[in-house]
Parts: C-alpha cells; sequence; structure tokens
C-alpha cells in the first residue's frame, strides 16, 4: 500500500476501511502521526513495521487483532493505548519500541503473543484493565526490565495477577485508583539438628518448606582408617498459597557430629547419604 514511503508524514485512516493490510506502512520512516479509524478491525502483520518516526497513534474503538509485527521497532513510540475491543496481540508486536515507557491494555484482553513487548527498554508503567489475567508468553516483556516497572490492576484480581507469569514478574504491582493490599509474607523457618535429624518449624502456619542440601566432602585416608570430615549446609524457605515466600534459612553441620544416621552400626558417607535424602524427602 504505503510500503517505504519516506514521504508520508501522517495518516488518517477513515472508518469506512475494515482492515489495514499486512506490509501496508512498513519502513515509512518520516510517519509521525497515526489515526486509525473505528471501522478497523484488523491490523494486519508488518502493518507498521520499522515506522521508526511514529511517536502518536490512536487505534480506532473496533480494532479485535492486533498481528504479528505490527509496530515492530517503532521506535519513537512512547505511549500505546490498546482499546477494550481487541482481543489478541500478536507475537513481537511492539517488539523493540524502544521507547515505550506507558501501555493501557483495555478489558477485552485475552491472549498475548512471543515477545509482544520485548525489548521495550524504557518501560515503566503497564495498566491492564481486564478482570481476567490475559494469557501471555513468558518471553512477552523479556528485555524490557520489568522488574523495575510498575503493573496497574483492577482489584478483584490483584491477586490473580501477582501469581501469574509473566505479569508477577513486575517489580511493583499496585491496585488502579485504589489502595493497594499488603501482602503478609511467611515468617523466615527455623533449622534444629538434633540425633541425626533436621527439624524445620515456622511462625506462620500451614506452610510448605522447600530445602536444599550442599554437600562439601572432606575425607582423609590413614592407613586403614577413613576419617569423616567437610559439612553439609542445609538452607530452607516456607511456601503458602496467598504469602509471599520467606526468607532463606542456612544451617551448617559438621559430618564428624553426624553419628550413625542409618543405625547400621558404622559412621560412615553413608550416614551423610541418608541425611540429606531424609531432607529431601526422598
Amino acid at each position: 500500500m504505503f510500503n517505504g514511503c519516506t514521504a508520508l508524514s501522517s495518516i488518517n485512516i477513515p472508518n469506512s476501511v475494515t482492515s489495514i493490510g499486512s506490509y501496508a506502512f512498513a519502513g515509512c520512516s518520516q510517519l509521525s502521526t497515526a489515526i486509525i479509524g473505528n471501522g478497523v478491525m484488523t491490523i494486519g502483520p508488518y502493518a507498521f513495521q520499522n515506522c521508526t518516526n511514529l511517536s502518536s497513534i490512536s487505534i480506532g474503538t473496533n480494532v479485535k487483532n492486533i498481528n504479528n509485527f505490527a509496530f515492530y521497532g517503532c521506535t519513537a513510540l512512547s505511549s500505546i493505548e490498546i482499546p477494550n475491543s481487541v482481543t489478541t496481540i500478536g507475537n513481537n508486536t511492539f517488539n523493540g519500541c524502544s521507547s515505550l515507557t506507558s501501555v493501557i491494555i483495555g478489558t477485552s484482553i485475552n491472549s498475548i503473543g512471543l515477545a509482544a513487548f520485548a525489548n521495550c527498554t524504557e518501560l515503566s508503567d503497564v495498566f491492564c484493565y481486564n478482570e481476567v489475567v490475559p494469557t501471555a508468553q513468558t518471553s512477552a516483556f523479556n528485555g524490557s526490565y520489568i522488574e523495575y516497572a510498575t503493573l496497574h490492576v483492577i482489584a478483584s484480581a490483584y491477586e490473580n495477577y501477582r501469581t501469574t507469569e509473566p505479569w508477577s514478574g513486575f517489580g511493583t504491582i499496585v491496585i488502579i485508583d485504589g489502595e493497594t493490599p499488603v501482602v503478609e509474607k511467611c515468617a523466615t523457618p527455623t533449622i534444629t539438628y538434633a540425633n541425626g535429624k533436621v527439624r524445620f518449624a515456622c511462625e506462620t502456619e500451614g506452610v510448605e518448606y522447600v530445602p536444599t542440601v550442599t554437600v562439601t566432602p572432606n575425607q582423609l585416608l590413614n592407613g586403614n582408617e577413613l576419617a569423616l570430615g567437610g559439612a553439609f549446609t542445609v538452607s530452607v524457605y516456607a511456601v503458602k498459597e496467598g504469602y509471599d515466600n520467606s526468607d532463606t534459612a542456612t544451617m551448617t553441620i559438621n559430618m564428624a557430629q553426624m553419628g550413625d544416621v542409618n543405625a547400621d552400626g558404622q559412621v560412615t558417607i553413608a550416614d551423610v547419604t541418608s541425611l540429606v535424602n531424609a531432607i529431601l524427602g526422598k
């Protein structure tokens, strides 16, 4: 259509147009403003790919699908509002929009594709108004540093966004126009060791424990004697639905102090193995 047009600086697509075809405005390097009329229902693949001067776009209120790579590489675009009519954002749709700081996603979105908002390195705020958490590929925000960004969601869906990837990866999640609830954190577990057994306890009731064990062996063979040495380190944190994970507790135990864990009458490396397996639930 206007693919590669270097003189076009603005477009206003009338309501009589129902779709924007593939590559329609791709590579229009001087295009800075685009208004998409309310008759448009589909924005085709690569439609505005590499429109590097495109800084302002208005998407019509009847668009349902924004297809793959539609706005890929629009490096001047600083904000975008996805209207309530849109249900699908395709793969790589806004990938590489390196000036994009703010995204508003409407109430009907249910699918966000691979790398849809990847490499939007300035992204700071995403507003999502859907009560049902949209299905989003885990790569949807790759390279966009969402751990430093804020996700704004409606109150009724707050907990679901907070526990669903990739939305849970945002550094801050807040409620739109409301007070963000304080999520309680599991208390840090305690670790005790006695008589060959390691036990965990937590002040938060009903938690599950997630342990890891690191073994640092040190054995010395002297004639017909094998001296067991070294240590193993037990780390554990607590988890519970509706709570943030606890901090990790750590305890180091010397192997020489373990004793006959497996009750075979000897203190050997098998005792270390038995204790490690018991801690890990094997």
